[in-house]
């Protein structure tokens, strides 16, 4: 259901941009930005218009602030569509920010979002945490929704993503500003190994690794080592599992931030379970609340009695396990995401504990309470 609400979102946008109404900033924010901030999970009382600002002896508004418990704790600055984002209006919404103690602030023209964090100084540069772009939304939600959803600000959640992605970002423009010192780092080493007279062609190489290097830091890593399984996660319709054989599925709950552990190891912890199944289902709770995820199992551990006797995880991924508990292991290259994902139809109606299912439901449920 939220998949195909960011697909609506995303059509929207794209209908409005070929109207005549791009040059207007009242119907920006009609069209687009508010009903970006119900995608993320702001209710309409939540969300004051033309929140106003003391500015020495004059009033300024912002475009939007975002309530929890009557406080403003998101600031929104708005421009028309065809407007381009300049530093000037960055400057505007983090200056508006640091006057009322907000730390989170956020600039867009419903194409592009930036986000901004007002404790980082007084610059765009500064204060930049991401800059998203609206048109690419299905594959950049979970990223935007990480940082200024209803849910990200009310948790906290917001405070480590932005840490985590201005740290990437520092190391990413370091990593291009000394791409010749990289350079010469790699001829260096090649020419131990290959020796004199190679100099031209090491040149050559070294400086290719070098752009490499920046190339695959801007991109997500793919994780690796003996602790960690590498698993790309696949789309798939559930129309396409109808070539499996049925069988009992094991379908396990999870907050959002559980997802992480399913994809880095392949494999999922901790539960209990006296049946050994061939089939495996994630449901991943707010603000997706929908089945998202299947693979096939490979095994089911017997139960643990050590964090010790657990094997392929990294020791921090280790502190929910309580002994008795198991964990599920994955057929590599079998774990998918949903492309259309299973939605919950009544809250209260959401798992909290294992349930089993046949196959041949899931692929053809419309809601998780038919399961």
């Amino acid at each position: 259901m939220l998949n195909s609400k960011i697909a609506a979102f995303v059509k929207s946008i794209n209908d409005f941009s070929q109207t005549s109404f791009i040059t207007s900033e009242v119907n920006t924010k009609r069209i687009i930005i508010e009903d970006l901030l119900e995608l993320l999970g702001w209710n309409k009382n939540e969300i004051q218009a033309e929140y106003p600002i003391k500015l020495g002896s004059k009033t300024v508004y912002a475009d939007y602030a975002m309530l929890l418990s009557g406080k403003p704790v998101l600031l929104l600055e708005a421009k028309a569509f065809n407007v381009d984002l300049s530093n000037d209006d960055s400057a505007q919404i983090i200056s508006y920010g640091r006057i009322e103690g907000i730390r989170w602030v956020v600039l867009t023209n419903g194409r592009t979002v930036k986000i901004f964090d007002t404790k980082m100084g007084k610059t765009e540069k500064e204060c930049i945490v991401t800059m998203i772009e609206l048109l690419k939304l299905q594959s950049s939600f979970s990223e935007l929704n990480f940082l200024i959803s209803k849910d990200s600000i009310l948790t906290g959640k917001i405070e480590t993503e932005a840490k985590r992605m201005i740290v990437e970002r520092k190391a990413r423009d370091s990593l291009a500003q000394r791409k010749d010192e990289i350079a010469q780092e790699f001829k260096r080493s090649l020419l131990k190994i290959m020796g004199i007279g190679t100099e031209g062609k090491v040149d050559i190489i070294s400086k290719k690794l070098s752009e490499i290097a920046v190339q695959l830091f801007e991109k997500e890593p793919e994780l690796s080592g003996p602790l960690i399984m590498k698993n790309k996660v696949q789309l798939m319709t559930r129309d396409e599992l109808a070539t499996k054989s049925d069988g009992k599925v094991i379908l396990c709950p999870s907050r959002i931030e559980g997802v992480e552990f399913l994809k880095k190891y392949n494999a999922w912890g901790y539960i209990k379970t006296n049946k050994q199944v061939p089939y495996f289902a994630l449901y991943v709770g707010k603000p997706e609340s929908s089945i998202q995820y299947f693979g096939e199992v490979d095994s089911i551990t017997e139960p643990i009695q050590s964090k010790d006797d657990i094997k392929s995880i990294e020791d921090k991924d280790k502190e929910r396990f309580q002994a008795g508990e198991q964990v599920i292991y994955l057929k590599p290259g079998t774990l998918v995401k949903f492309k259309d994902p299973i939605p919950l139809k009544n809250r209260r109606e959401a798992p909290r504990g294992i349930r089993y299912t046949m196959l041949g439901k899931l692929i053809k449920a419309d809601y998780t309470d038919e399961l």
